[in-house]
Parts: structure tokens; sequence; C-alpha cells
């Protein structure tokens, strides 16, 4: 029998008992040749299946030890190295024992080939480890052999390890010389040489990057995952993958990277190689460095720094100090960065990477200019740029370059900073790479305006704004609010200039496209956020989705349950509420995670940016009559207000507004928090002191603008930042409140104010109302009984407690004009996908409304803090008013903080009323809160006057999103 046939038979045997019995019975057969054809196994199960590699080479073992061949175990040392190092395992310093090991003995047999052949997979075991030198001079020694002996495949073997090292090592022009060498090696063989040539193309893939031949770069990657793919060898097929999305990571291409990455690690999860799945996370990190996600670049860093550190791999463990340094220093945590900085740097110093010493010299560079250490920055800055010039990484380069520069401008060096602008954009636009382009004509732009030429910086911020938006556009939806955060200003810069030429039309255009952009582009495209698998493959990321949030839920109503019962039992009570919580919030983390993974894979829109041009729609044509549109921005540092009337557009600025207010309005939400504690007779003090505030943030924002608004009984307010937590209709002039003036409503930008309007039901298309009512185990009484009166005054049924469900809502949401949810709610400041509302079978939070399709005239929340948002980057809420009206809601009724249940069953019974006598909605909403603080409430209910309602804490919370056009009559269709 031949080794071939003996080795094939023994590979087809059900377990290793059985195989041992073969072993045994053919001891004398147990020999170099049957190594030799057990090693081809597992060499070729190693890029395909590593636990089938891992079971050849325990067979391997164990023929050697039976039959007792110095030679047959040396191969399976060799076998089992590759494993280590090779197949992801990541057990270097353990393979570099085993390759020593087989090369011993193949030198005490005269073997030298085979020994030189035994230090092929040790250089990149060692390359791993950060010792270049020692890969350098076992590579050179071993190629040597190889070219002696005309080896000429293993010699192009090594010559791919030995360009690996010097890419390792920064020196990626060397080595892509290297892989060029190896390349040739390979096509002179009389053999077929496809895989070979795969492999290089693979691997050089990271040389092109780095000298920033992207094209180049992409094409080899594509090629070397088709001819991997097609030979079968998917697990180098899926590198070329990974390879892939790092390149379009550098183009800004975040969308395309997260979904190569997301199957890449699975693949890697799936085939038991933890090494490369743990090195997916470092790449992840690097995308969401990008997107501003800082908390989870810190958590998954800190995984990786983990486990790499076990496995002796000093530069992994340097990079994910590098990203947690970034991440850091955009949290403001200086000192934490700078200390992880100066680790990173010393592991690098150490393995003789002067390429990467100097990009850890750039991140400190960052650090010290956020601390306004200019000098310091620039210094080092441009001792980085030199570096990576000399080892020609034009994107580093650039990078430097712009740090530089801006420290250089902060110096007033302008002249120095112009010159280093001019050579990043050289790269930038040499080389097709928009973040540096945006970063660098930004710095243009601001070194244009502060010499005066306001034209050209005007230009030269447009080209920012280009690029932003080309990055933007190429995001999947939910992430471009986070990614727009710190670069909102460059649009406010931008307006200020407009302002300066006395340009507030094209002001207000560059405000607008930044501001809730993300929600825009979802009510332009329609997108579906719902948790559907829209491909088999996203069948599993679902089912898993939905049984998170099942869990999630159950934990929520228990916990409710259980502490209702237990309410004689504080302490166990608060100890179990702890437990509930740490488990509730990681699985919102999770739950969080893997729909983003699933929007991700279904972001088809991102892959063709010139899709997602930013749309400003004109305002003036949508105006209702006799309304003007006041738009507050505060992006450029100052505030400055746009007014917005069918016949022009005016802009004033409001110098010092924005902090003023932002003191005010905190002294507003103390003197409110301390309402619901008060006696009767405390509230009137409190009321007084509310006005105070309300009259100085009146003068502050509303009364430099008297005059513009002048003659307009209807305002619709479009607020910035933590202008959107201030309630404008209880604003008070001294003498009255804002809402006794005119009538107010709210937008999140002047632009959705056409998509409010257009989302009116048409004549048929929806008709009723759904009402639902839940007391939250008791703690509302008044929510039932708000429920059966507002139900009364539609026409329509009340669905309360057990009958407030969210099946219920679902299942009549699609088709009613109004929707009323009177039920407890929670904001949830750190995740606002979880705000929502208790309903009798879980919580209808922001996630779930994202599913929802509506062709609601008036959705109305009336619960606790339903109106309030996390603002994000580009002035984005993030929350249920996002939510609800991507959903398809023409209005939205909302609460601002935590609202009285009496004063609000009455408010809602009043608006109502005068809805179903043909009132719009915000007459409506002005009728209802005008009566509360005229005391209308006390005297209808038979209440003192010390207990009267006059307070905002009662009437202000509430207000209206969206489209004021009052509901269609009872029975009209």
């Amino acid at each position: 029998m031949s080794a071939d046939d003996l080795a094939r038979e023994l590979l087809a045997l059900p377990d290793a008992a059985a195989q041992r019995r073969v072993l045994e019975e053919r001891a004398a057969c147990l020999d170099e040749a049957l190594a030799q054809a057990l090693k081809r196994e597992a060499d070729a199960a190693l890029r395909v299946d590593l636990r089938r590699s891992l079971q050849i080479v325990e067979l391997m073992r164990r023929a050697a030890e039976v039959g007792g061949h110095p030679l047959a175990r040396a191969l399976a040392l060799l076998a089992e190295a590759n494993t280590q190092a090779v197949g992801g395992l990541g057990e270097y310093q353990e393979s570099i024992l085993l390759y020593d090991e087989a090369a011993a003995i193949y030198a005490a047999h005269g073997r030298p080939v085979e020994q030189a052949r035994s230090q092929i997979g040790k250089l990149y075991a060692l390359t791993c480890l950060g010792r270049y030198a020692e890969a350098v001079r076992a590579g050179e020694w071993a190629a040597a052999v190889l070219e002696a002996h005309q080896q000429w495949h293993r010699l192009a073997d090594v010559t791919v390890n030995l360009a690996i090292n010097y890419v390792r090592m920064g020196q990626d022009a060397r080595g892509l010389e290297f892989y060029e060498r190896a390349r040739q090696l390979y096509q002179g063989l009389d053999q077929d040489v496809a895989s070979y040539v795969a492999w290089v193309d693979q691997n050089m893939t990271v040389a092109l990057r780095n000298l920033g031949r992207f094209p180049e770069a992409i094409a080899a990657s594509e090629r070397a995952f088709a001819a991997l793919d097609a030979l079968g060898q998917r697990a180098e097929a899926i590198r070329a993958r990974q390879n892939l999305a790092l390149t379009y990571f550098v183009l800004g291409r975040y969308n395309d990277t997260l979904l190569l990455l997301d199957e890449v690690r699975n693949y890697f999860l799936g085939d038991g190689r933890p090494r490369d799945a743990i090195l997916v996370e470092l790449f992840i990190s690097d995308c969401l460095l990008q997107l501003r996600r800082f908390d989870d670049v810190l958590d998954k860093c800190r995984r990786v720094r983990a486990q790499f550190a076990k496995l002796g791999t000093r530069f992994e463990v340097g990079e994910a100090l590098m990203n947690e340094a970034a991440a850091l220093c955009q949290l403001r945590r200086y000192g934490e960065a700078r200390a992880s900085l100066a680790e990173a740097r010393e592991l690098f110093l150490r393995e003789g990477n002067a390429a990467w010493v100097a990009r850890a010299d750039l991140e400190a560079a960052q650090v010290l200019l956020a601390e306004g250490r200019a000098a310091e920055s620039a210094d080092l800055a441009l001792a980085a740029t030199s570096v990576f010039h000399q080892h020609e990484a034009p994107v580093a380069e650039a990078q430097a370059a712009l740090v530089a520069a801006k420290a250089r401008a902060q110096q007033g060096q302008r002249e120095a900073a112009h010159r280093l602008v001019e050579q990043a954009l050289a790269i930038g636009e040499g080389r097709d790479i928009p973040f540096i382009t945006y970063q660098g004509y930004r710095q243009r732009g601001a070194l244009l305006a502060a010499e005066g030429a306001l034209r050209p910086a005007l230009a030269a911020y447009e080209q920012a704004i280009v690029q932003v938006e080309r990055l933007r556009g190429q995001l999947m939806i939910e992430h471009r609010a986070a990614f727009a955060e710190d670069k909102q200003a460059v649009y406010g810069e931008a307006a200020a200039l407009c302002l300066d030429a006395d340009d507030p039309r094209q002001a207000l255009h560059y405000v607008e496209r930044a501001k809730s952009r993300a929600l825009l582009d979802l009510l332009a495209h329609r997108l579906d956020l719902g948790l559907l698998a829209r491909s088999e493959g996203d069948q599993e990321l679902v089912q898993e989705l939905l049984r998170l949030r099942g869990e999630r839920d159950r934990l929520h109503r228990d916990w409710i349950s259980r502490e209702q019962e237990r309410a004689d039992e504080p302490v166990a009570a608060d100890e179990e509420r702890q437990v509930v919580e740490r488990r509730v919030l990681a699985l919102e983390r999770e739950i969080t995670d893997r729909w983003h993974r699933l929007l991700i894979h279904n972001a088809d829109y991102a892959r063709d940016a010139s899709l997602w041009q930013v749309r400003v729609e004109e305002v003036q044509p949508y105006l209702p009559p006799q309304t003007a549109l006041l738009e507050y921005d505060g992006s450029g540092g100052e505030l400055a207000a746009y007014v917005v009337t069918p016949g022009e557009i005016v802009a004033r600025r409001l110098p010092g507004a924005l902090s003023r207010a932002e003191r005010l309005l905190r002294l507003l939400r103390l003197n409110l928090q301390a309402v619901p504690a008060s006696p009767p007779r405390e509230i009137a003090a409190l009321e007084a002191t509310a006005r105070g505030i309300l009259k100085q943030l009146h003068g502050a924002l509303l009364a430099p603008l008297d005059d513009l608004v002048e003659g307009y009984p209807r305002l619709i307010v479009v607020p910035h930042g933590a202008l959107h937590y201030l309630p404008f209709h209880a604003l008070y002039d001294g003498q009255r409140y804002a809402v006794q003036s005119r009538q107010i409503t709210y937008l999140p930008a002047a632009s959705v104010l056409r998509y409010c309007r257009e989302a009116r039901p048409a004549t048929g298309a929806s008709s009723g109302a759904v009402v639902l009512g839940h007391s939250h185990g008791g703690l509302l009484p008044q929510a039932v009984r708000e429920a059966q009166v507002v139900a009364e005054l539609l026409g329509a049924e009340a669905q309360v407690e057990q009958q407030a469900t969210l099946g219920r809502l679902r299942e009549a949401a699609g088709r009613a004009e109004a929707i009323h949810v009177a039920a407890h709610g929670e904001f949830r400041p750190d995740n606002p996908l979880f705000s929502g509302l208790a309903l009798e079978d879980g919580w209808l939070t922001t996630l779930d409304v994202f599913g929802l399709r509506l062709r609601a005239s008036l959705v109305v929340l009336s619960a606790c803090q339903t109106g309030q948002s996390v603002v994000g980057g580009g002035d984005e809420l993030q929350g249920l008013t996002r939510a609800f009206l991507y959903a398809g809601a023409a209005a939205l009724l909302l609460s601002l903080w935590r609202v009285e249940d009496r004063s609000t069953a009455w408010l809602m019974t009043r608006f109502y009323a005068r809805l179903a006598e043909g009132w719009d909605k915000a007459a409506a909403l002005s009728d209802a809160q005008q009566q509360l603080i005229l005391g209308q409430m006390g005297v209808e209910v038979g209440a003192t006057a010390d207990a009267a309602y006059a307070h905002p804490y009662f009437w202000a919370p509430f207000f209206l999103v969206g489209d004021s056009a009052p509901l269609r009559p009872r029975g009209a269709t």
C-alpha cells in the first residue's frame, strides 16, 4: 500500500481509537513518506478547516510516536507549528519552539533544505512577536540555502514572509519589492501557481494601501478573493475580504468596511480562529473611532489588548492602546490618553519600529493640541511628518501635516500653517481621500477667514462640506448623527461668513444642510429600520434580536410586579433592582449592537453616495397662513436666529445668548423639579421665581426678534442644542406667557415642515382613533380615565389596562388618524433607543416605533418626558420624536418633563374637546394651556385657589411638533 493510500485510509476512520489500532498494525509503514502525505492534507485543511487540520496534526504525532521515525516527527512538529502560527491560533512563541525542534532534527540528519524550509513559518511567528531582526537573519539564511539548492518554490515562500516582516516594520516600499520578487518566483514554477500568486496578492494589499496606491490595493484584494474562493481556500479568501475592508476604511467607506468586517469576524469565530476574530475587533474599533462611538472603542480595545498581551504580540497591543488614547482624547481624558500613548510608544520602540513610534507621537501631538500646548504639538507632528515621508506613508504624512498646521495656526504662524495645509491637500486630493481633504479644506477656510478673504474662505468651506456629505452619505443611517457631531461647526462657520456678507438665505441654507439630516434622509427615502430579515443570511440575526428584546421586556415586567409585592422590603428590593438593571443594560447593549449590524447589512443606499446629495427643502412655500418660522443655530459658536416669513428671510446674531440661556435653563429645571414635592402654598412662590427665569429667557431669545415676528399670531420654532429642552411657549414677557400671545409649534429642522404637511393622511387613507390607557400598576389612576374621556370625544373605544397592549397598538396604528397613549413614560438619555411607554405586555420603545407604519394626523403621548431626546451630532434628536415622525405621524403632542397625572388628564380633555369642535391642533393646545394658567381647572373641579395649576410645571411640558392642521370631522371620509 502506498503512503498516500494509507493516509487516506487513516483519515477515513471514524475516531482516534480506530486510527491507533491501524497505526499499531502498520507500524512498519509509518515512515517519512506517510508523514509527508498527512502533512499535505494538514496544510490544505489549514486554509479551509482549522479544526480538521488540528485533527490531522494529532494523527501525525501518534504515527510518529508509534513508528519511532524522527523525520516523521519533524514533519508532525512543522504541521503543528503551522496551526499555531499561520492557522490563526496565535500561539507564536510555542510555534517557534516547534519550528526549532524540527530544524534541529533535520540538522542532525544532514538535511539542510528541510532545515531551511522549517524556518519559513518561523519567520511569520517572529514577525508577529516583533522580533524583526531575528526574522530577517533567519529568512536570509534560509533563502541562501534554498537558492543554492534551487528550491524556487520554498524560496518564494521565504520571500513572502520577509515582505510581511518589512511591511510590519513600516518599510512598505521594500516589502512591495519582496512581494513582486515572490510573484516572479511563483510564476516561474512549472506547476499550477494560482493559489500562491493569490496569496501574494492578498498580502501585498497592505503595502499598496500604506503607500496610498488604493486602486491597486482594491484590485489585488478582489483578485485574491476570487482566486482563493474558487480554489476552496475559504480562510485565505476571507483574509482578502479583510484587507479590502481596511482599504475601504482609509477611503472613508465606513459602511462597506463594517459590512465586510462583520462577515470576516463571523467566519473566524465559526472556524475556531480566536486570534483572527479578536484582531477583527481591533479593526472595527478603527471605524468606531470615526463614528465617534468612543465608549465602544474603549471596550473593544481593552479586550483586544488583554488577548494579544497573552499571546505576546506587542504590535497589536500598541495599536489597541493608540485607539484607546484617541478615544480618551475625544472624551477629554487627556492624562489617561497620554499614559496609553506612552505605553504604546515604548512597545513600538522595543520592537525597533520607527514608523509606528512616529504614529504614537502623532497621536500624542493631537492630545497636546487638545490641551492647548500648540508649540509642543507642532514639534512632535512635524517630526512625525518627516518620518512618514521617509517611509513613503502618504496618508499618515497628510494627517501629521494637518495636526502641525492647526498647531502653527494657533501659534499665529499662518504662512507655515498654509504650507502644511496645502501639503496635506495635495496628498488627499491626489489620492482621493475624503477625510483628509475635508480637514484640509476646513483648515484652509479658517485661515482665509482669519485673513479677511471671505469669498475664498467660503469656497474652501463649501469644498470641506462636500467631502463631509460624501462621507456621511456612505454611512448606515443610524451612524450619521454621531459621525456629524464634530463636523457641524464647519456649517456654522460657512453660515457665519454668509451673514458677514449679508446673505441670510444662503446662511440658512448651510444651517439646514447640517440639521437633523438622518431624520430628513429617513423621511425623503423612506428607509425601513424595522426588525426584518431582508435576506436569508439575516434570519438568524433577526431571531436573536427578537429573543433579546423579549428577554428585556420580561425582566421589566417581572421587576415591576416583584417591586409592588415587596414594597415593605426596600433594602432587598433595591439590591434586586440593581441586579436586574445591570442585566437589562447588558441586553440593551447587545440589542443595539445587533440592530446596527442588521442595518449595516441592509444599507445598500450607502454604496452610491451620488444618491445621497443633501437636499434642503424650501420652507416658505409650506408655511401656513399667518405663520413665521424662527430657527436658532449655535453651530458656529454664537447663537444666530433666522426668521422666515412668506416674504423674506432675516437673520440676527444674539451674542452671548446661548450660554446665558443654558444657564437659565438649568435654573428653570431646578424650579420645575421642586414643584411635585411642594405643598400648594409654596407653589405660588415657585411660580413667581419661574416667571422671573422665563422673563430673562424671553429677553435673551425672543425680545430681540419682536419686530420681526410682530403681526404673526402663529410661530414655528426650530431650536438648537440645549434649546430643544426649553418650552418657548412658556417664555414670559413681564405680563404674559408666550402661549397667551400666539400659538407656538415646533420642528426639529425647517426642512421637516414639508414632510409633516405631506404626512397628513389623504381622504380615506385613515380613519378613527386608537386610544390606550395604562395606569402602570395603579401608579397613574387618571391615565385610564383620561383614555376613556378622549376615546369618547374621538368616537373610539378605549383600550385600558389589560387591553392596552403593544399588539393592539400595532394592529390599529396603521389605519388610525389619531393615536393617543396615556401611560407611564421613561426617557433614557444613556440609550434613547429604549425611551418609551409602559403598556400591559411590555414597553413601546423607540426601537418598536421604527417598525410602525402610520397614517396618523396626530399622535399624542400623554406620559412623562416623551418629548425629551438626546441631541446628537447635526442637532439630531434621538428618541421618540424622531421615531414617530419617521413612522409617518404628521404631528406629535409630547412632554418635556415628568407630568402630573390630574392636570394632564384635564388638559387632554380640554384639548380633544376643542379638536372635536374643529379647532386646529395648535389652537386647541394653546387654549387648554391658557385655561390652566387662568385657573379654570380649579374652578371646574372645585379646587381651592391655592391649588390652581398656573405654574408652568403643570401646563408647559406639552408641546406640539409638526403639522397643526385640524383633524377631520368625525364621520368624514
